[in-house]
């Protein structure tokens, strides 16, 4: 059987994952992609998709397929480990538990064995999966398999899995024993150059679907089109100029026929697949969300996306990625994003570059590690980024924060010797492992190692980026500083779009970042969207993380911020020490010392609460009985 074949005749929709339940009907699009799969003479299959397209299913029924029609050992990587086990347990536990032909074959839910886990399933009949996250550097090891499917290859860490090197390849690799093995990779694009699916479409033979006009009947390729070109998706507008996304239409390439909304359906029924590169055993596959039935992608509903987010760069790129498939160009415009911050990247002498006077330190605490990031500061809150430091390991244990504690206190050097320390640090306390951070927080005060949590506005007004008042208690115990991350936010973006300046030239609030860093971490930077939201009765502009993107060195760059602003409320001020150091004054010396004159302890957590002696033998006495 084709795998068309197989997911219309045993292919089952689950409640979990379809807004409706029952037998699947395939898209005549997905129709071409699924045969793929299954053509003896197709050995790799790549699609580059937007998303609302089913391509999901696609992975669902291969899975099915390979374990039901032909039982084969099959590996699937997700982005990380989290998304391998949420796939696992979304998609793959429903679809074992509705469709039948699978359901007879697949292992007992209810028990849990080495051959039966969230990650690892073996058939009764011998077939098994295997699902790993492209992050863990040990998840492609002692594996062998014949059908790879790799998902969401864009999102995949950009410096491979650990030291282990390319997720694709060392997947790949797990197949080569296999003559008739498949490799399929499918993604929504991301950046243009660095995209991996864009790259691996273009090494296929490019496959397309041609749709046919329902009036003039020539076949063409559904675009958005746009201002310059005639043919895509129009639409109208009123007497005052205003856009009016119901009146959204598609206007034929060849003769300018005005399609419709109601035409998708048989327009998509009639379209074949068409190459437009020689095949030589790589089928790639574009498809996007044009040509979806959807409900959800009706072409007004596109447009009317499409000009919410049209002004804004980031929203723009968003849309044209998930919903258009295609990746996004930088075309110098002034758009800020992960390729123009990664342009811009630096070399300098030393592990400090001149004009640094001192350095802070932030942390971000996740589950299965602490990154942390060492920034220098200059005249005018100029920002040098020295280093990002990734601490694998469990937060919970005493080792992990012992490395910790061993980069903040080591010393960082200029090229001509002088050193430096870090003169304070705020660690996230906002996460799984509170206590963890303000235990080691509390230790280490006196060098101003600070805990922090990002606060939420107040009154609908911004939240100071440093508090004015040191954290109070309502009840004993150690308490974080509260700080005003939108506040952060607002002057980190607004700073990482100055443009760059000329080598060796002063530039107020810039932003430097040095080459060692990769395209994943500047994405990062950008991957958060300002939003309008009602906050105390007024309408307020705050931060939002973008789904799917993770935002630990923007989280970075609001903490090191943090610590320098914490160090200015003790009286620190970078233009003296800037002064200062051109006159060979020790820069450490000068900032106790300005720590000290300013008149406030060196850091602003309360000592923990002295109890009357009286109440507290009390307590003991109680404790006791």
């Amino acid at each position: 059987m084709s795998l068309s074949q197989w997911a219309e005749q045993y292919a089952y929709l689950s409640k979990e994952t379809s807004a409706q339940t029952g037998r699947f009907e395939a898209y005549a699009y997905q129709v071409g992609m699924m045969n793929a799969i299954t053509d003896p003479t197709v050995e790799k299959v790549s699609v580059m998709k937007s998303a609302r397209v089913g391509y999901t299913k696609i992975l669902d029924h291969i899975v099915g397929y390979y374990l039901h029609q032909d039982p084969s050992p099959i590996l699937v990587v997700q982005p990380r480990v989290e998304d391998a086990e949420d796939y696992s347990k979304s998609e793959i536990a429903p679809m074992l538990r509705d469709t039948a032909v699978l359901a007879e074959i697949a292992p007992d839910p209810k028990t849990r064995s080495g051959e039966n886990t969230l990650l690892k399933k073996t058939m009764k009949n011998g077939a098994s999966i295997a699902l790993v996250g492209a992050n863990s550097p040990g998840g492609f090891r002692r594996i062998t398999v014949r059908i790879v499917l790799f998902d969401e290859v864009d999102g995949y860490p950009v410096g491979g899995a650990g030291s282990e090197g390319d997720q694709i390849a060392l997947g790949t690799k797990r197949s080569e024993t296999f003559w008739n093995r498949k490799i399929v990779a499918g993604s929504t694009p991301t950046i243009k150059g660095l995209s991996r699916i864009e790259k691996l479409y273009q090494e296929g033979d490019q496959r397309r679907f041609y749709v046919p006009c329902p009036h003039c009947g020539e076949f063409q390729v559904l675009e958005w089109g746009g201002t310059d070109v005639t043919h895509g998706i129009k639409w109208d507008k009123d007497e005052q100029g205003n856009a009016l996304p119901e009146t959204a239409h598609y206007v034929c390439q060849h003769n300018g026929c005005v399609i419709e909304e109601k035409d998708k359906p048989e327009l998509i029924k009639d379209g074949e697949w068409r190459a437009d590169a020689l095949f030589k055993g790589h089928a790639s596959f574009h498809i996007n969300s044009l040509y979806s039935l959807m409900p959800n992608a009706r072409w007004s509903l596109l447009v009317a996306e499409f000009l919410r987010v049209k002004s804004d760069p980031i929203e723009l790129q968003t849309f044209i990625n998930t919903t258009l498939g295609e990746t996004f160009e930088d075309r110098g415009e002034g758009a800020l994003s992960e390729l123009t911050l990664a342009r811009r990247a630096e070399v300098w002498a030393g592990e400090v570059p001149d004009g640094v006077v001192l350095l802070t330190a932030a942390g971000d605490t996740q589950d299965d590690r602490v990154e942390l990031e060492i920034v220098g500061w200059g005249r005018n809150e100029e920002r040098w980024s020295i280093a990002h430091v990734v601490i694998d390991g469990d937060p919970d244990s005493p080792a992990l924060w012992q490395e910790v504690d061993h980069i903040l206190k080591r010393q960082w050097f200029k090229a001509n010797g002088q050193a430096f320390t870090i003169m304070s640090a705020c660690i996230d306390s906002g996460g799984h492992h509170t206590q963890r951070v303000y235990e080691f927080c509390k230790a280490r005060l006196g060098r101003r190692i600070w805990a922090v949590k990002g606060g939420s506005e107040q009154g609908g007004q911004r939240s100071p980026v440093w508090p004015s008042k040191r954290p109070t208690r309502k009840t004993k115990g150690f308490r974080p500083y509260i700080i005003g991350v939108n506040a952060a936010k607002d002057i980190i973006r607004s700073r990482l779009k100055i443009e760059q300046p000329p080598p060796d030239t002063a530039c107020p609030g810039y932003m430097h970042y040095p080459q060692d860093r990769d395209v994943n971490f500047f994405a990062q930077l950008v991957s958060e969207r300002s939003i309008r939201k009602r906050i105390g009765g007024k309408d307020m502009r705050v931060w939002e993380q973008t789904p799917g993107r993770a935002n630990e060195a923007l989280d970075l760059a609001v903490y090191s911020y943090a610590a320098l602003c914490g160090l200015m409320q003790q009286g620190v001020k970078l233009n003296v020490l800037a002064d200062r150091m051109e006159q060979n004054q020790e820069p450490m010396k000068m900032i106790e010392q300005a720590v000290e004159v300013s008149g406030l302890p060196k850091e602003q957590h309360a000592e923990p609460e002295k109890k009357d002696p009286v109440k507290a033998r009390a307590e003991l006495v109680k404790g006791f009985l």
